[in-house]
């Protein structure tokens, strides 16, 4: 089990507006950001934590709002694995956090795995808040999510900790989005977290302190209050060592190319 350990996936990088990432401020502001995947390697199961955005086609289409950069070939899926030595077909679970576009584009890259998902997201995404129809692709506007062409392969899993196999295990990260999950991997240097966007950068953990803000809100959320206990309860896992959170979207946890 101390074996464990994970590499980070670069589907793809954007460009977008800061305030979205820390709530009501930054305001006018720029922030660079990354489409991020997990491979978990060593485990009983070959595993990979969500999938990235789709190709641009189909992000110019839905998404012509979002600042993306081109996708170059070194973001696909299978070259990403191959980073890890594994490719597409040998992936056997993928965990998606939970189920915005950025974070499903990629589902059809993988023929073989079953995909885990909690039902509360699931519910969720069928039929979202008008508000979240496009960040869900909602058929109630005409598009067609990307998980429905897997939506066979979809196991869903209770809001509650579960472990999918030994050393690592689901945890219930709500507050970004209702159904929001987060994957804890033990390691031989301790309990690593897979945050998903309930930490889109690793800002929103070090927090203001000085202003008596443990933690900085991210801009798009479901549950404030979710979203804040989401973070202490990352925060306690990981002893205080954000080092062993890797956030959604934060263009540092490129910096290592194996964790831990």
């Amino acid at each position: 089990m101390n074996d464990l350990f994970m590499i980070p996936l670069e589907y793809g990088g954007f460009v977008t507006e800061r305030s979205l990432n820390y709530l009501r401020r930054f305001a006018g502001q720029k922030e660079s950001g990354k489409d991020i995947g997990v491979y978990i390697g060593s485990a009983k199961k070959r595993i990979v934590v969500d999938t990235g955005s789709p190709d641009m086609e189909r992000i110019i289409k839905y998404h012509p709002y979002s600042e993306r950069e081109p996708i170059q070939p070194y973001h696909g899926v299978d070259t990403q694995l191959s980073l890890a030595g594994v490719r597409p077909e040998e992936i056997e679970i993928v965990v998606l956090t939970h189920l915005h576009w950025d974070h499903v584009g990629g589902v059809t890259q993988f023929p073989n795995a079953e995909f885990i998902v909690s039902q509360k997201e699931l519910g969720f995404a069928l039929d979202p808040l008008p508000c979240l129809h496009v960040a869900y692709e909602a058929l109630q506007i005409g598009m067609q999510p990307e998980f429905l062409k897997v939506i066979k392969r979809i196991k869903t899993v209770n809001m509650e900790e579960k472990e999918i196999t030994r050393g690592v295990r689901l945890i219930p990260l709500p507050g970004h989005t209702p159904g929001s999950m987060g994957v804890v991997v033990e390691t031989g240097k301790g309990p690593f977290v897979i945050a998903g966007d309930a930490v889109p950068m690793y800002m929103n953990l070090k927090g203001i302190p000085e202003e008596g803000l443990p933690y900085l809100m991210s801009g798009v959320y479901t549950d404030m209050v979710a979203m804040w206990k989401s973070f202490e309860k990352i925060d306690e896992i990981v002893c205080h060592d954000i080092s062993r959170v890797i956030p959604g979207h934060d263009p540092l946890v490129f910096q290592k190319r194996r964790y831990p």
